[in-house]
């Protein structure tokens, strides 16, 4: 006579025990890792909005002429910055007025976590289409900063400072990227 044999209770409890135990450490790995990986989206994006915002900064300097301490209600300082730059039109051409250049403003600005751009442009010139526009580029910075070097009023070069946060989590996550510029059209 042939005698079946089955698990008994105990055996069943330790089998069991042991796959609980296995999914456990599988489950807390992929959310860990989940977790992870959310974060450094989260923290990529923001950098990559910041260092955005910092090229567009970068090359208005780098085809500015000068930095101007005062354009209507804007005074370039900490915070605020001034570029005069040649208006250009379609064909990348520089636009004169005569025998003067004719020169387009643009104004980046940090009030209240928001980085503004705003742009004063002549008629003809490619930027006129934005003409005294207020755009907001970010509204989670923590600090924008210029530093002008030599000094402000004689700047040849300009120093751009961004700090930025991103919530992940119950955790704040902090970005810094700076960034600078020569005003390769300075007279």
């Amino acid at each position: 006579m042939i005698q079946k044999r089955g698990l008994t209770l105990i055996e069943l409890l330790v089998t069991m025990s042991l796959i609980g135990i296995i999914l456990i450490v599988i489950t807390s790995v992929y959310v860990t890792g989940f977790r992870t990986f959310k974060e450094e989206l989260a923290s990529s994006t923001v950098q990559s909005n910041a260092q955005t915002i910092l090229d567009a900064v970068i090359l208005d300097a780098k085809n500015g002429m000068l930095i101007e301490p005062i354009y209507g209600a804007y005074t370039t300082g900490p915070n605020t910055i001034i570029i005069r730059v040649p208006a250009t039109n379609e064909s990348k051409e520089i636009l004169y007025n005569g025998s003067d250049m004719v020169y387009d403003r643009v104004i980046y600005y940090y009030l209240n976590n928001e980085i503004h751009k705003i742009t004063y442009a002549a008629s003809g010139s490619t930027r006129y289409k934005n003409d005294g526009k207020d755009s907001v580029l970010d509204k989670n910075i923590l600090a924008m900063s210029f530093e002008y070097d030599p000094d402000q009023s004689t700047a040849t070069l300009v120093r751009v400072n961004l700090d930025s946060v991103i919530k992940v989590g119950n955790r704040d996550k902090k970005i810094t990227i700076s960034g600078e510029a020569r005003l390769r059209n300075h007279i």
